[in-house]
């Protein structure tokens, strides 16, 4: 992409302070990574998601134990006695642990936690991450099929792990239906097997990413577009929802239905039940399943309706609370800073990769004016003591005065860079004054959540009224939105991506489009109200040299699918990504592809475990040769295969594609299984050619062929060869085209699960246009997709649309 900004300083916002402060919980990005906990917290699974994921070796405490005492531990115990055991088990551990500390994953149960052990486990916490998994106790007592007694005792001494570790990870159980993910509808008519770990994989992935610092620069590269890409603190017009831990435990609230209602979740401590910390784990972890978001952690020092604890006691427990907050791998910690400093240094020297919010909230009836020097001197001590965000609330008893302080966020902005990002807002005894006072972070509430007499700040604003008051301003302007191709007319995208303008409140609209040449599409796209574009069949392979920027995936595939204007000033991404929801005169557009994640997504959701993907043994084989299919491959090239076969009855186009990402392999040192043989994509030219020898039954098939056919051929009549579907395993098979949703090949599929082979999984079109519509409309909007409702709305168009003429769909 050539002459636009988009490298990694302009979201690495470690380095906006100047600060020297001591940071203890920042570690080499290879430092081997310990995991303790008791038997059935996961830790083994886990395990191999993170060697798998880092590319690193799993090392287990059997494997270790047996290596250095040349006995099991079973045996060992027997012999020598438990005395001698427990001090054997520690000299192994320190011994292993010493020898491994870089690039290695490191499983250990630690279930007698003896004193030399904790003293090995705290001595190494000073220099590797060390993270205690557990899970809920109920969940553990059925799982153990122990003596609740003997549970209570195991549990008891798990808890002492807390205290030894630098970071916290609660696993959370998957509660999806076997092939149903969250509102999804009951009446889909492919089989999707979900697989459980898909929640927990992504979710433990994104925990380590935030360890070892490099959860941004991955979405960064991947799309610098995407909603991860860029902070919320940098995004024009964030929101934070607030939630209070006394509201969740009172009002037993279902966190997924508050999806797409902010950008971030802030997590106020307000309360201090029994068990608090396993409470306050459980709900960071559901929080990150249900709403995906990250999270900013906030410890209230004199909650409204708590008792008034002496400060002795609040800044003991509050640090502790603070702490726990840290080693769950929240997001952003906000720290009041006018606690007592031995608190707030405590805090800052402990803060790892988590970014400190210097918070506070002036209170009273005689708070100083915005433009009194105050604030400044506020702002220059946090960024003195290593904040990354200043946040400041000030009460104003009558009306506001806006002009005083714009002259405090002008004196900000005239201090050198870098500096923290500022937040700065008045509230009242109805909380904040009006709906959006800042450009980012301003807080908000939700329909769902009943008011609290415990939140002084969020009154009646939420998210999506405030966004509608933007439009009705004229600071945003509503833009025009397609689908676009030659045939578009059973589109499910316009549907789905008008409920979500819907749900936000937006006056964008969304229409299905009928063209079939650049020129016709050019006249579309320099519209000044054009806000973006899904592009099908003929123009994602066309559109490539009409597009000024395009993404690393839209490179890599050599095809778009999602058009976007650029109308930033400047030649900065974030000029451009916050340039989104304005209209205006452009004549540079960026390229994007969102139909190989996808595809990825539906993949990982149904690939069965003994299904795996494996380099060197996994074959995959992609029906067609069109723009789908080139981000099938590369879906397919993602996920880890190597061995992916391409069959099209225009034999040439096949060959094209193959050849096209036998180079993408070889630039990107992606290695072949054969000898000299390098390639990870070759050609079948008929159908009734054999399998390829020496390579296995592919257990992964993806037909790509359009309804129409006007891509390629074969059209979508086509039917798997019996000699291609052999895989004793079964495997998965997509049919991408949704109209006819239900395809020969969906038709011939369904008699081979029902002659008995039920090991095949089906997944049909509208699976993928779903997830396909919801990132697209994150691109579009810069906001986060309300996929629930997508998802049903997908499904209800189809009934709708579709269902009365092809009713096998419902049988």
């Amino acid at each position: 992409m050539q002459g636009i900004k988009y490298g990694a300083s302009e979201t690495e916002t470690e380095t906006v302070t100047i600060t020297n402060r001591p940071n203890s919980r920042i570690f080499p990005q290879d430092a081997s990574i310990v995991l303790v906990g008791c038997r059935g917290a996961g830790k083994r699974t886990l395990g191999f998601i993170a060697a798998k994921y880092l590319g690193r070796r799993l090392l287990t405490e059997d494997h270790f134990f047996e290596n250095f005492s040349g006995c099991s531990r079973t045996t060992f115990l027997q012999k020598f006695g438990a005395d001698a055991f427990n001090t054997q088990m520690a000299a192994v551990l320190a011994q292993t642990l010493e020898v491994n500390r870089f690039n290695c994953v490191i499983e250990c149960s630690t279930a007698t936690l003896t004193l030399e052990t904790q003293a090995v486990l705290k001595a190494y916490a000073k220099t590797n991450p060390v993270i205690y998994i557990h899970r809920d106790k109920e969940e553990l007592y059925k799982l153990l099929k122990l003596p609740v007694s003997d549970a209570e005792r195991l549990l008891l001494a798990d808890h002492k792990h807390r205290a030894l570790c630098n970071f916290e990870y609660f696993n959370l159980l998957d509660t999806s239906p076997v092939g149903q993910t969250d509102g999804e509808s009951p009446l889909r008519s492919a089989s999707v097997h979900s697989a459980r770990l898909i929640h927990a994989k992504q979710e433990f992935i994104n925990f380590l990413d935030h360890i070892v610092g490099q959860a941004l620069a991955r979405s960064w590269v991947q799309n610098p577009f995407s909603v991860k890409a860029i902070p919320p603190e940098h995004r024009l017009y964030t929101f934070t929802l607030n939630l209070r831990l006394s509201s969740l435990i009172e009002q037993n609230i279902d966190i997924a239905v508050l999806e797409a209602s902010a950008e971030v979740v802030e997590l106020i401590i307000d309360t201090w039940p029994e068990n608090m910390f396993d409470i306050i784990s459980t709900q960071v972890a559901l929080i990150r399943r249900k709403l995906d978001l990250p999270i900013i952690y906030y410890v209230e020092e004199n909650p409204r309706e708590e008792r008034r604890r002496p400060l002795e006691e609040r800044d003991a427990t509050d640090c502790e609370l603070m702490l726990h907050g840290l080693r769950l791998g929240v997001d952003y910690l906000s720290l009041d800073m006018e606690r007592s400093e031995e608190l707030v240094l405590k805090v800052l020297s402990m803060r790892g990769r988590t970014k400190i919010i210097g918070n506070y909230v002036v209170k009273g009836f005689g708070a100083p004016q915005w433009d009194e020097d105050a604030y400044v001197q506020r702002y220059l001590r946090s960024q003195n003591m290593g904040c990354h965000i200043v946040r400041i609330a000030r009460f104003c008893a009558g009306n506001r005065d806006d002009d005083r302080r714009q002259i405090f966020m002008n004196k900000v902005a005239a201090l050198p860079d870098p500096k923290p990002h500022i937040v700065a807002y008045d509230y009242s005894v109805f909380g904040i004054v009006s709906p959006f006072q800042g450009l980012s972070l301003n807080p908000s509430g939700h329909e769902r959540l009943e008011k609290s007499g415990r939140e002084p700040m969020v009154g009646v604003s939420t998210a999506r009224g405030t966004i509608r008051t933007f439009f009705r301003r004229g600071w945003l302007q509503p833009l025009n939105f397609y689908v676009l191709g030659a045939n578009v007319y059973y589109s499910a995208s316009p549907s789905m991506h008008r409920a979500a303008f819907e749900h936000y409140m937006m006056p964008h609209t969304f229409e299905a489009k009928r063209c079939t040449t650049i020129e016709e599409l050019d006249r579309i796209r320099r519209d000044p109200d054009f806000g973006g574009a899904s592009l099908t069949a003929p123009f994602k392979v066309a559109i490539m040299d009409h597009v000024d920027h395009l993404s690393f995936h839209a490179t890599a595939i050599g095809a778009v699918n999602t058009l976007l204007p650029l109308r930033g000033q400047t030649s900065s991404i974030i000029d451009h990504a916050n340039a989104r929801n304005h209209s205006g005169i452009t004549d540079k557009f960026y390229g994007d592809n969102t139909d190989w994640n996808a595809i990825a997504t539906c993949l990982r959701r149904a690939i069965s475990p003994r299904n795996s993907v494996q380099p060197s043994r996994t074959s995959g084989l992609i029906i067609g040769a069109g723009g789908m299919a080139r981000a099938a491959i590369y879906a397919l090239i993602k996920l880890g295969c190597r061995n992916i076969f391409i069959h099209n009855r225009t034999l040439s186009k096949a060959q094209d594609v193959a050849t096209h990402f036998n180079a993408y392999a070889k630039e990107q040192n992606l290695a072949g299984r054969r000898g000299n043989d390098d390639r990870i994509c070759r050609v079948i030219e008929s159908a009734k050619d054999p399998w390829p020898e020496g390579f296995q039954q592919p257990t992964i098939i993806l037909s790509c062929i359009p309804s129409s056919g006007v891509d390629d051929k074969p059209t979508v009549d086509f039917l798997m060869p019996s000699h291609w579907l052999r895989s004793p395993t079964g495997g998965v098979v997509i049919e991408l085209a949704y109209e006819p949703l239900i395809t020969p090949l969906v038709v011939q599929m369904r008699k081979i699960r029902e002659e008995g082979n039920t090991s095949w999984v089906i997944i049909d079109g509208l699976e993928v246009v779903c997830e396909m519509a919801m990132e697209a409309f994150e691109l579009y909007t810069g906001r986060n997709a309300p996929r629930r409702l997508m998802r049903r709305v997908c499904d209800e168009t189809w009934n709708r649309q579709c269902a009365p003429f092809q009713p096998q769909r419902l049988s």
